[in-house]
């Protein structure tokens, strides 16, 4: 993805828990604010922290030879490495690692990071917030280790392209072999930003999934009980209202999962080997010295890709705002104040206040159309970036084509 990424659904669930937990909390204790505060920062920051992740360095070096690099300079400083797929992870302290994860761009190979907590440092953590009164150092300590673990990965970052620049121009000095590697390199990003873009909609997806099942679960409890005891509380049989949205739930879960698995896991399989291949093709290029008897076939795959091209982009429009929590977050908080508002205008009226009503319908009026038109600007710049991805990417297929003929006639 582009830049810094964040888990979508962290961000969602977030704002959700900002919404209906400060709310109530502030109406009904705001007395002790000092405690429940932090406790619901915490939540906030942790996961924002933790999920973070942030570019550090880009180069002509394929990921594997960038990733090697990066663990001889860790091994040769002393610090404790475990090797993983496309991810190199080390270790700070007792409490806490980074993640350094290679990706490919249009620019070449990226190397980002993400802070992470070992089992101890999450132990720690969960006791603080638990602890309700250590809330506030838990934000205090992330912090810190975060700070700290982008002091390391920046320190460590520039040994994984050192000399590539060199040995870039040792694999390919003729410029076909240079706009093959670039070929590589935009197909890789377009293909990783897909795969990206449907796993993060996935994710959103489950996430979906949990609270609709929350819901089901509530309304059906709620809605028997009522309709088999009444509001009789006190004596009112819960077992056979339990059972039923239990079991109804547990039935909503299961078609809902088996319906998500046929959407999204046919597509990022494909993507995940298209991956692969490109992946493998762009270590070869960058690793070997002379180019040409591999170029043929580069250059068949790619024009293989050209065919995905339109399905790649059209997967990241079909994530619609998976791939922007920011955006996203906006709409959802946009949304959340629209519905209570109009919520609080049927209790109004309800009870003849209709003044009040009034001011609240022209609340919720105006945060539905906040949500929609954020929503109408992000997907026209969406939809402008994919089509100059698209034309660009046409053109520079072609230009490759054309250095490509005239590089056979010169043979």
């Amino acid at each position: 993805m582009r830049g810094e990424r964040y888990q979508n659904g962290m961000a969602i669930l977030a704002i959700v828990l900002l919404v209906f937990g400060a709310v109530p909390l502030t109406v009904n204790v705001p007395g002790l604010w000092f405690l429940w505060g932090p406790v619901l920062a915490a939540f906030v920051v942790l996961p924002a922290i933790f999920l973070r992740e942030g570019d550090l360095a880009t180069g002509l070096r394929a990921p594997a030879q960038a990733r090697e690099a990066l663990v001889a300079d860790l091994r040769e400083a002393g610090v404790a490495v475990t090797m993983e797929r496309d991810a190199v992870r080390a270790r700070m302290n007792a409490l806490s690692a980074v993640e350094f994860r290679t990706r490919t761009s249009d620019q070449g190979t990226v190397l980002s990071f993400q802070p992470r907590a070992s089992p101890a440092g999450w132990a720690l953590f969960i006791a603080l917030v638990a602890s309700l009164v250590g809330s506030a150092p838990a934000i205090v300590v992330s912090f810190l280790l975060f700070r700290r673990a982008t002091q390391f990965a920046r320190a460590h970052a520039p040994s994984s392209f050192q000399g590539a620049e060199a040995s870039a121009a040792r694999a390919g000095p003729d410029d076909v072999h240079a706009m093959l590697v670039r070929s590589l390199s935009s197909a890789l990003g377009m293909v990783r930003t897909a795969f990206e873009a449907q796993r993060k909609a996935y994710t959103d997806a489950l996430a979906l999934l949990g609270v609709a099942a929350f819901t089901v679960f509530i309304a059906v409890l709620v809605g028997l009980f009522v309709a088999l005891n009444g509001f009789n509380l006190a004596t009112g049989l819960w077992d056979l209202p339990v059972v039923v949205a239990t079991t109804a739930t547990a039935v909503l879960v299961v078609v809902l999962l088996v319906a998500l698995r046929r959407r999204f896991a046919p597509g990022l399989t494909r993507y995940r080997g298209w991956i692969d291949r490109l992946a493998d093709a762009f270590d070869g290029e960058m690793s070997r010295r002379l180019a040409e008897p591999a170029a043929a076939s580069t250059f068949e795959l790619l024009a293989d890709a050209s065919t995905q091209v339109p399905d790649w982009l059209e997967a990241q429009r079909r994530a619609g705002l998976s791939g922007d929590p920011g955006t996203s977050g906006g709409i959802l908080l946009a949304t959340l104040v629209s519905a209570s508002s109009f919520i609080y205008v049927a209790i109004d009226i309800l009870r003849g206040r209709l003044e009040a009503a009034a001011i609240e319908a022209v609340v919720g009026a105006a945060a539905a159309g906040t949500a929609a038109w954020i929503y109408r600007r992000w997907k026209k710049g969406e939809d402008a970036r994919l089509v100059q991805s698209r034309v660009a990417w046409d053109a520079h297929l072609a230009a490759l084509r054309s250095r490509m003929d005239r590089f056979l006639e010169e043979m």
